[in-house]
């Protein structure tokens, strides 16, 4: 356990530092500006200093200066905690003195650990300088004799307030066999004056005193809010069972009768001082907790098993303008307005992601939401669920302009690249005169890599309309052989420079399938450019189509390098490529606006694929 003095301005940072290096053991002081600084460090000489560098009256790296030009604080480690993370920023407080730089804002799970690898681990500590009262005790034995349970018992500091100077003693002796810090007081007064310069985490309080009585200085603990839930035990010898019971009411956690068994003392207090331990803990997480909830950005809810609101944090207020009493205890998806006919969260499983669209109040916003199930197994209880919800409108906002900024952009270069392939067309085709085979050889070259470019700006067009609703079908009765065909016969270029073999497996001639023919054409020419693509040279490429129950099946199986069962799991998703892992080009689109399309047909597409075993696409097309 360190002491540490946080030098803070800022009452929220103070607090939340404060909290998590508390819950760590460690104790803290704080200050404000130098003369507040240097007062706690001649009062109570820290082990180690965190130091805020943009303080409103003096900068952090002069007070550094100040404490290591003075020999009585030059040995104290001072570390920079600062939002100031520029690199002009550190190397200024590197030259004033610091021994370390803790930025802003910090990592709660990991900040107090950061903060005690800077304290000067050769220095020795209380718990090795005052060995005898500082110990650990560990494993009592559980006998007959003492009646102790086994339990590992942490340092206190305990007071002990009686006027008799004996019986002061006889405790003091007892509570520092267990390891723990003793104070005495003979008085009332005494005992408050101690208390202004220490914290305890006991009293062992008499109650017959000349001055003030026992039960008036409880009152007077009770009064006061640094004190009022400091654990008491009386220990007294007034027996009877009206002051046993006024003790208890006045807020005592244990009543101890003159003359008592030291043993049973020992386990008393024990017993009082793990209670007082685990509250500690409960009020630190709880704190921490509250934070959270207080600043979070994001709106956090805790609903019970039919999805009612239990708790939430005060961004949820703010989203609803609604107050506590009318969000409590109503339904998550009457307060939101849900018009969904499956409601999302009855779908949360274990974990659920999902974004969607609400209404409060007349406004619309966009939603990205984390639901979890609380498992309260071995209670009777169903559990509940806790969810986490982003406001993405602005997000969403932004990337419909960008959408809508590429989708003007590929619009507008649809035509002078059309206008390109027309002239190379034009060329081969000797319109401007004859042309020798190098010329030939060049000019398909650019021709496919001219093509290929507007078909890569055809997907970003195609998926921008997808995305956004705005595509009519044209469906008719088209010959699906006929059709895969014509696009063999397109990209034949690409299966003769790799000297691959297409084969047609057609069950039967024609298959008719009710579908818009360009779009259906679409999806073909993604999945052959791509089976041509990945496929080694001499492959094959096999396409079978049949039908099943009046329903189109067909399926593109190739030779090639295959997939592993990660790269399946993302490999319909939009942006999502594997080109460079084979130094080809693509956009990562082709897929997605394959699966766009094959859905807007109320059909489905799939994939087998082993790694070096090649890949077998199958479409699903439904009868009319």
């Amino acid at each position: 356990m360190a002491n540490i003095l946080i030098v803070e301005d800022d009452h929220i940072n103070f607090e939340l530092a404060s909290e998590l290096l508390k819950y760590a053991g460690h104790d803290i002081q704080r200050a404000e500006n130098l003369q507040q600084c240097l007062d706690s460090v001649n009062c109570k000489k820290p082990d180690l200093v965190l130091m805020d560098i943009d303080l409103p009256e003096i900068k952090g790296t002069e007070i550094t200066r100040v404490l290591k030009n003075n020999p009585g604080t030059k040995a104290i480690p001072v570390v920079a905690f600062t939002a100031m993370v520029m690199e002009n920023d550190k190397k200024e407080a590197f030259e004033a003195g610091c021994s370390g730089f803790i930025s802003k804002p910090f990592s709660v799970s990991t900040f107090a650990s950061t903060v005690e690898s800077f304290i000067d681990k050769n220095k020795p500590d209380r718990e090795t300088t005052k060995l005898k009262k500082d110990f650990i005790i560990e494993n009592f034995e559980h006998t007959e004799e003492h009646g102790l349970i086994d339990m590992k018992i942490k340092h206190h500091n305990i007071l002990v307030v009686d006027d008799n100077e004996m019986n002061a003693d006889i405790l003091k002796e007892t509570l520092e066999q267990l390891g723990q810090d003793v104070k005495l007081a003979y008085s009332g007064k005494q005992a408050f004056d101690i208390m202004e310069q220490e914290k305890f985490d006991l009293v062992l309080l008499d109650i017959m005193m000349p001055d003030m009585s026992g039960f008036d200085i409880i009152k007077q603990f009770k009064l006061n809010h640094k004190t009022v839930d400091l654990p008491v035990i009386f220990v007294s010898a007034m027996d009877k069972t009206s002051d046993i019971v006024k003790g208890f009411n006045l807020g005592s956690y244990e009543y101890i009768v003159k003359p008592y068994k030291i043993e049973e003392l020992k386990a008393r207090v024990l017993s009082i001082l793990k209670i007082k331990d685990l509250q500690d803990e409960l009020k630190a997480e709880k704190k921490i907790l509250d934070l959270i909830f207080q600043f979070s950005e994001d709106v956090i809810i805790l609903l019970d098993s039919d999805f009612k609101i239990l708790s939430c944090n005060e961004m949820f207020f703010k989203w609803t303008e609604g107050k506590k009493e009318g969000v409590l205890n109503k339904k998550f998806c009457e307060i939101i307005s849900c018009k969904y006919e499956e409601c999302l969260l009855s779908s949360c499983d274990t974990f659920s992601y999902f974004d969607f669209e609400i209404e409060i109040n007349n406004q619309k916003r966009f939603i990205e939401a984390n639901c979890s199930k609380i498992s309260m197994s071995g209670e009777n209880t169903e559990g509940g669920y806790i969810m986490v919800m982003r406001d993405i409108t602005a997000k969403r906002e932004i990337e419909a302009q960008k959408e809508t900024f590429v989708a003007t952009l590929t619009h507008d270069l649809k035509t002078p690249v059309r206008a390109q392939i027309k002239a190379l067309e034009m060329l081969l085709n000797g319109k401007f005169g004859q042309i020798n085979e190098s010329q030939t050889e060049i000019l398909n070259e650019t021709l496919n890599s001219n093509k290929y470019m507007a078909c890569m700006l055809d997907n970003l067009l195609t998926t921008y309309k997808y995305d956004n609703g705005k595509v009519a079908m044209n469906k008719q009765y088209v010959d699906i052989n006929s059709l895969i065909r014509s696009c063999c016969c397109e990209l034949k270029h690409l299966a003769e420079d790799k000297k691959q073999k297409v084969i047609f497996n057609f069950e039967q001639e024609p298959v008719i399938a009710f579908v818009d023919s360009l779009e259906i054409k679409r999806v073909f020419i993604n999945l052959l450019s791509n089976a041509f693509t990945y496929t080694e040279e001499n492959g094959e490429i096999s396409i079978v189509t049949k039908i099943e129950n009046k329903n189109t099946v067909i399926s593109f199986t190739d030779t090639g390098r295959g997939m592993s069962e990660e790269e399946l799991s993302n490999l319909f998703n939009k942006f999502t490529s594997y080109s460079k892992k084979f130094r080809q080009v693509g956009t990562g689109l082709g897929l997605y606006l394959s699966k766009k399309i094959i859905e807007s047909h109320n059909g489905t597409i799939s994939v087998d694929s082993k790694e070096g075993k090649g890949s077998c696409f199958t479409v699903f097309l439904p009868s009319m």
